[in-house]
Order: structure tokens, then sequence, then C-alpha cells
């Protein structure tokens, strides 16, 4: 899948900055700064909607750094990555792509394992990481790409593939929270 370049504007509507920010979005960027009292681009982009920056941080990180969450982190950023090269997303590619890297903790087969997915082959190199892998990537594009063609054996198969019920909840929270992400991030 090709994936644009964008340019180093961080949003194509006006952005209010940090320095610039009042009332409800000064507190909304409070909430959701770096330790190094930065906010993320992708927040700063939302700056027209400031009632929204923090539920969306709390969705992203109660989906993706839950300490709970029944998922390894490797798989939460490998389908997370998956969903933003479906998606055409080159800034969360690059970002969850990293994420993945860093929590497989085997650099050269996690880029082989990232190639594979930028290429569309990774059914082949997945094989020896196991099916219920594959299966979980091909459930995870399918609800990407044609979530009106979900159904019922859609799930049965991933729990043929040994995943339980709350491991399956956890992709589809994943999954789609990355279409919304992507999508935000293209526009």
């Amino acid at each position: 899948m090709d994936i644009e370049s964008h340019d180093n504007t961080i949003a194509w509507v006006e952005v209010i900055d940090q320095s610039n920010a009042l009332g409800s979005l000064s507190e909304a960027y409070e909430a959701v700064k770096g330790k190094d009292g930065t906010v993320e681009n992708l927040y700063l982009a939302m700056s027209q909607t400031p009632e929204v920056i923090k539920p969306a941080d709390d969705h992203y990180l109660a989906i993706l750094h839950n300490p709970n969450s029944p998922l390894d982190p490797w798989f939460s950023e490998l389908i997370s990555t998956y969903v933003a090269i479906l998606c055409g997303s080159k800034y969360a590619y690059l970002n969850h792509g990293e994420n993945f890297e860093f929590y497989f903790n085997n650099r050269d087969r996690s880029k082989v394992i990232l190639a594979s997915l930028h290429n569309n082959t990774w059914t082949n190199v997945l094989l020896s990481e196991g099916n219920n892998l594959i299966e979980a990537l091909n459930f995870s594009q399918k609800l990407t790409l044609k979530p009106d063609k979900m159904i019922e054996d859609d799930i049965k198969r991933l729990r043929r593939t040994g995943f339980n019920d709350q491991e399956i909840s956890y992709i589809v929270q994943i999954v789609s929270s990355f279409a919304y992400w992507c999508r935000m991030i293209n526009a």
C-alpha cells in the first residue's frame, strides 16, 4: 500500500497552539501534555473541539496502555500498526510500528514483520508466529476495510484459534479505535 507523505503542517484546519490556548482548550491541553510539557500534534489538531481531547486520550490509553489488557503490548501495537497501514496513515504507522518493535523485543524479526505488513506478504511471514496471529490480522483487515461485511463467524474463527471473548473485545476496540485515529489524522 502506498502511503503518501504529508507536509509538516499539523492540520489543514486552524490549530490553536499551547501558548494561545484559553479556557476549556487550555484545560484539555494541560490534561494531555507529556512529561516534557508539550502536547502531541494529534491533540493540537483537535484544538477546534477541545471537549473531545481528554476523552479521546483517555480512550486511547484505556485501549492501548491498559495494564489489565489480556493482549501482549507487542500484539496490540502490531494490530494498531496494521490498521494504520490499511488506512494509509504514515504518522500512525511510524509511531506504532516503532512501539511494536520495542515491545516485540527482536528488532530484526520485527522489521521483517513490519515490512511484510506494508507489502501485504504477512501471511507467509507470520506462519511461524502461529495461526492465531494470522487470523487476528485477517479479522483486523476485514473490520477496517469492510466493516459492513462482518459476520458472527468472524468471531467464531478467532475463538477457534484460541482467543477468548475478552481478547476478542480488545482486538475489536483496537481496530475500531485506530480506524478512527487514522481517519482523523489523515483528514
